[in-house]
C-alpha cells in the first residue's frame, strides 16, 4: 500500500489535472446523486466527517476532523486521511493526506462547476473578490487561473491589516491585491460591482453582503459552510440568480444558502442546476442575463476522483 503525503500529492496533480478528471468524471454515467452523503459524528473539540464513495473501480472513504480552535494552536482546522481501495476485492491501495487532498479537491471543484461560464463571459480574465483569509481563499485563486487569467483580486476582511498574509501569497502569484475593511459598506459594494468571480470561503452565518452589489455577470462560489442552518448569501441574490448545486440531496442536507432560500420563498429546489447537468451541456441552461451561483459543501465523490487520479499519476 502507497502513502501519499502533501508533497507528492502536489507534484503528482496540479489544479488543472483535478478540474478536468473531475469533468471527465461528470461526462460518464456515473451520477453524484447516487453518492451517499457525509456522515459526521461529534467530538469533544470538533466533529469528525466519514465521506465513503465508490466509482468504477475504486472505492473510498475520506475520514476528517473539524478543530475550530486549533488556529490557536498553529494547526489546520480539517486534519485527517483518505484510504483508497480497489472496489471489487476492497484491497487497500493508498492513504493520502486527508487535508492536503481536501486543499486539491475543493478550489477544483468550484472551478470545475463554473469554468464554462467564466470562458464565456470572461474569456479575457476575471477580477476577482473573496471573503475569507483561511487557507481555501487563497488556493482558490490560485486554482482560477487554471481556468481564466485573474488580473487583480480584492480580500475581503473584518479587521485592517488582517488580510497581509493573503496579499502576500498574490504578490507571490504576480497578482495585484486590495485590502478591503468591512461588511457592507460602500468600499464592499464598489469592489463587488466590479468583481467578475466573488469566493465566499468563510465561516459566517449570515449573509456577507447585499444581494444588490453582485452584478448580473458576476459568478459567485459559496463554499463556506456545509450546514444546513448556516449561510454566506441571501435568499435575494440566490433568486435572481441561476443556482448551481452539487447534487438536489446534498443541498437539501448540508447547504444553508439553498435551504434557507427555500424556506424563504426566494428559490425551488427543482430550479437549481447539478454540477453534472451544467458539465454535460457546457452550461446550456445558464442564464446568461443573471448572476450564476455555484453552491459547494464538498461530496464523497470528488475526494475519489482526485485520489485515484492521483494514484494512478504517481504509478501503479
Amino acid at each position: 500500500m502507497r502513502i501519499f503525503d502533501e508533497a507528492t500529492l502536489a507534484s503528482a496533480l496540479d489544479y488543472a489535472g483535478a478540474i478536468a478528471a473531475l469533468r471527465a468524471a461528470l461526462m460518464t454515467d456515473f451520477d453524484p446523486a447516487d453518492d451517499p452523503t457525509r456522515l459526521s459524528a461529534p467530538l469533544k473539540h470538533g466533529e469528525f466527517l466519514f465521506m465513503p464513495a465508490e466509482i468504477g473501480s475504486y472505492a473510498g472513504v475520506k475520514v476528517l476532523t473539524v478543530t475550530p480552535d486549533n488556529h490557536e494552536a498553529g494547526l489546520p482546522r480539517i486534519q485527517g486521511s483518505c484510504l483508497l481501495l480497489d472496489s471489487r476485492t476492497h484491497r487497500p491501495l493508498a492513504i493520502l493526506d486527508g487535508a492536503a487532498l481536501t486543499n486539491l479537491r475543493t478550489p477544483a471543484v468550484s472551478l470545475a462547476g463554473v469554468a464554462d461560464v467564466l470562458t464565456r463571459r470572461f474569456p479575457e480574465g476575471v477580477s476577482m473578490t473573496v471573503f475569507g483569509v483561511g487557507v481555501q481563499g487563497l488556493l482558490h485563486v490560485d486554482a482560477a487561473r487554471a481556468v481564466v487569467p485573474v488580473s487583480s483580486v480584492n480580500v475581503v476582511v473584518r479587521e485592517p491589516g488582517r488580510g497581509a498574509e493573503f496579499l502576500a501569497g498574490l504578490a507571490d502569484m504576480g497578482i495585484p491585491g486590495t485590502e478591503v475593511v468591512g461588511s457592507s459598506g460602500e468600499e464592499l459594494v464598489a469592489a463587488l460591482q466590479a468583481s467578475d468571480l466573488i469566493v465566499t470561503a468563510t465561516t459566517a452565518q449570515e449573509p456577507l453582503f447585499p444581494a444588490e452589489a453582485i452584478p448580473d455577470s458576476a459568478v459567485v462560489v459559496a463554499m463556506g459552510s456545509h450546514s444546513p442552518d448556516a449561510r454566506e448569501l441571501s435568499g435575494a441574490l440566490l433568486a435572481r440568480s441561476t443556482v448551481i448545486v452539487e447534487s438536489r440531496h446534498t443541498a437539501r442536507d448540508e447547504c444553508g444558502d439553498v435551504v434557507m432560500a427555500i424556506a424563504e420563498g426566494a428559490l425551488q429546489m427543482e430550479d437549481t442546476l447539478t454540477f453534472k447537468e451544467v458539465v454535460t451541456t457546457g452550461a446550456a441552461g445558464v442564464d446568461p442575463e443573471r448572476p450564476v451561483v455555484f453552491k459547494t459543501s464538498g461530496m464523497s465523490w470528488e475526494d475519489l476522483v482526485v485520489a485515484k487520479t492521483v494514484y494512478e499519476e504517481v504509478g501503479l
